[in-house]
């Protein structure tokens, strides 16, 4: 098992209301996902996001669909980028890697919880993986 699949495995076991795990490179490649979540055709998407350096007070992407679910994108900073489904099919977190980088660590997180149930702990392993991204 690589140090990567072992963060990926840490995370999964202390923060239970991660559902699916991701990370993307700094060039934008897929490094690893868990089993149970494919976003080899959202990358395009998902680095879209990542790529875009927002001006004070501008937008920027709305809402993504990813694995067919659509996720009105509710924050957007350097940080973090939260998405949720307003109809209860779960939320997603991306935590660029490093902060404010093209890489990212991102979650699919259960729809009974609140993404920022989970935000600290994501945050916390999107740093555990910037050596390696």
């Amino acid at each position: 098992m690589s140090e990567i699949e072992g963060i990926v495995d840490d995370l999964l076991n202390e923060e239970q209301n991660v559902h699916g795990v991701a990370i993307i490179s700094k060039n934008g490649k897929l490094v690893t996902q868990t089993s149970n979540w494919d976003l080899t055709n959202d990358l395009d998407l998902l680095n879209e996001l990542l790529g875009q350096k927002l001006e004070l007070g501008a937008k920027g992407i709305s809402s993504l669909t990813v694995q067919g679910i659509k996720y009105m994108i509710v924050e957007n900073t350097e940080e973090r980028k939260i998405g949720t489904n307003i109809t209860g099919k779960g939320h997603l977190i991306v935590c660029p890697i490093p902060i404010g980088g093209t890489g990212a660590l991102v979650c699919y997180i259960n729809p009974q919880t609140g993404p920022r149930d989970c935000l600290f702990t994501t945050q916390e392993f999107a740093i555990k993986l910037e050596k390696f991204v």
